[in-house]
């Protein structure tokens, strides 16, 4: 029939996200963030091997860099931005981090590169923080900073100011 409405599996198919919206980037971060935990417990459960692991934050980060290119169609494009803007920006921003981490220039010689480094440096960010806070035994002030992080990182995809920029 003409007037019945859509099943809400269609619907939920259908929906799209703004890379625009800070907290739509904002969730995008976090989802990347408890993959990294959950993965990082299950190594410390003896559950995953390390290298996996590894492997699966390199996949998390790719995906990551898939979205913030534009490759992804679940998420809408921010016009003029996503994707070769976001990079030639994120190359300048963060030369100096990629510097010292050894990512050398000719590494980041195009859009995939640039935005995959800074993904996989989001992924780094994210094991800084759980080793900062174990050492500290405080999961709580975990969730807080890791939601802070992830923040940072949106404003920082959006060519922002970082409203609360994290120190690790």
């Amino acid at each position: 029939m003409p007037n019945e409405t859509p099943k809400t599996e269609e619907k939920q198919v259908s929906e799209r996200f703004n890379l625009g919206d800070v907290s739509v980037l904002t969730q995008l971060f976090e989802v990347v963030l408890y993959d990294v935990v959950r993965r990082s417990q299950m190594v410390a459960r003896s559950e995953l091997k390390r290298e996996e692991a590894v492997a699966m934050d390199k996949q998390s980060a790719a995906f990551l860099s898939a979205v913030l290119a534009g490759k992804n169609e679940q998420f809408i494009a921010k016009p003029y931005w996503t994707g070769d803007p976001l990079a030639g920006y994120l190359k300048l921003y963060m030369k100096e981090r990629f510097e010292s981490v050894g990512i050398k220039p000719d590494e980041l010689k195009d859009t995939r590169d640039i935005l995959q480094a800074a993904s996989f440096e989001f992924v780094c960010d994210v094991y800084a923080l759980m080793k900062k806070f174990a050492k500290l035994e405080n999961p709580e002030g975990f969730q807080k900073e890791g939601k802070r992080l992830c923040l940072m990182w949106a404003e920082r995809m959006l060519g922002r100011k970082e409203s609360d920029p994290v120190q690790i």
